[in-house]
């Protein structure tokens, strides 16, 4: 008889009933941890992976900025003819304060050459009313019932009260921009007041690659600072490296306690098994070969209790993502509805740890089987 079918027969048919019990048990907690680890680090990488696909949607991936307006112009006709770069534009920012009713709101002004943003902004556009005054966020016209105009106070020193027309409407899909923004383009945005900040917002293939964009630029232009969407996020992503650490070891812990009952599980299936071992050493089983049985019980509990937390984790990440019920407050995560992304290297690690957990908590029992004397052994019963 090989020694998986005789550590299958002893994990399965064993004399005393507690000890099955004890096993289901141990397979259920490792089952469970599994789950728990694989639920959450796809709920995590949800939210992870949309908050970065959502500051890059509107956000430009590089941002150059300098006193002078004629040093911007001339890094824009440089970078674009860089095959990396897909859009590269002058921007102006400033605020104004909406007047709706008795309410008043403050709202930032972004103006944009449109016409070099045709394929960028463009696409957020729902729908066009004419051709001169302010893009409007769609959850900002719904919210205080805009039709065809908007009067607000610019700027300046002296306060006067101005009309624009609806432009037409737009939604990106980030709160603060659909709620808090009005677009224009540049020239009309600069007779607006004259405090704003003018930078020149650079769009590229691989948003990863903005450092050497960045270092690219800053050779040629010496006098002209630059910064990515990488260098104005720095505090998120160590934020969300150390949540993401903390989480593994937490979840691990879960599996780690899981493997204890398993520990126990084994350690009184070595105490019935006591005279057997005697009996296998008497036809002369090695130390070796009588550790080898006892650890393939354990790995074959620690197989079916991955397996089956694997199924379940994977199951309820499918039910999560395609029947989203979970509601979250758009304004902080922008997103409606808990997101879920199952990455497949977090999966495999999950499966591969906890099998190493579980294998080494048999491997404690599995010695001391072992070294168990033949004449102990027999005279056990």
């Amino acid at each position: 008889m090989d020694d998986f079918t005789l550590a299958r027969r002893y994990l399965f048919r064993g004399k005393a009933k507690h000890v099955s019990f004890i096993g289901l048990v141990s397979c259920l907690g490792i089952a469970i941890g599994v789950a728990a680890v694989i639920i959450a680090l796809s709920i995590f990488n949800g939210v992870d992976g949309g908050l970065m696909e959502r500051i890059m949607r509107f956000k430009p991936h590089l941002t150059v900025e300098s006193d002078k307006e004629e040093t911007l112009k001339q890094v824009r006709d440089t970078v674009a003819t860089y095959p990396e770069v897909t859009t590269a534009s002058l921007s102006l920012q400033t605020q104004v304060f909406a007047k709706f009713k008795d309410t008043i709101v403050p709202l930032i002004v972004k103006g944009v050459e449109l016409d070099r943003q045709k394929d960028f902004f463009g696409r957020y556009i729902l729908s066009e009313a004419g051709p001169d005054g302010f893009y409007m966020g769609r959850d900002l016209v719904r919210r205080y019932g805009i039709k065809n105009m908007i009067e607000f106070y610019p700027l300046q020193k002296k306060l006067e009260l101005k009309t624009k027309l609806l432009r037409g409407i737009f939604r990106v899909g980030l709160y603060d921009v659909d709620n808090f923004y009005l677009i224009t383009g540049l020239k009309e945005a600069k007779e607006l007041s004259p405090n704003y900040s003018l930078v020149l917002e650079l769009q590229i293939k691989d948003p990863y690659a903005v450092n050497r964009i960045k270092d690219k630029i800053k050779a040629q232009f010496d006098d002209a600072y630059v910064s990515t969407w990488i260098d104005s996020n720095q505090a998120l992503f160590a934020t969300l490296k150390m949540e993401k650490f903390a989480m593994y070891l937490i979840l691990g812990l879960i599996v780690l306690v899981a493997s204890f009952n398993m520990f126990a599980m084994m350690t009184v299936k070595v105490v019935e098994k006591t005279r057997d071992i005697g009996v296998m050493k008497a036809l002369g089983y090695t130390r070796s070969r009588v550790m080898r049985v006892f650890a393939l019980q354990g790995l074959t509990i620690g197989l079916l209790g991955t397996g089956l937390g694997l199924g379940l984790g994977l199951g309820v990440c499918y039910w999560l993502k395609k029947y989203p019920f979970i509601k979250m407050p758009v304004e902080i995560f922008f997103n409606d509805y808990l997101p879920v992304v199952v990455d497949r290297f977090d999966v495999i690690t999950v499966c591969l740890v906890a099998l190493v957990i579980t294998f080494i908590a048999s491997l404690f029992p599995a010695m001391r089987a072992s070294h168990l004397e033949t004449c102990e052994a027999l005279r056990y019963e």
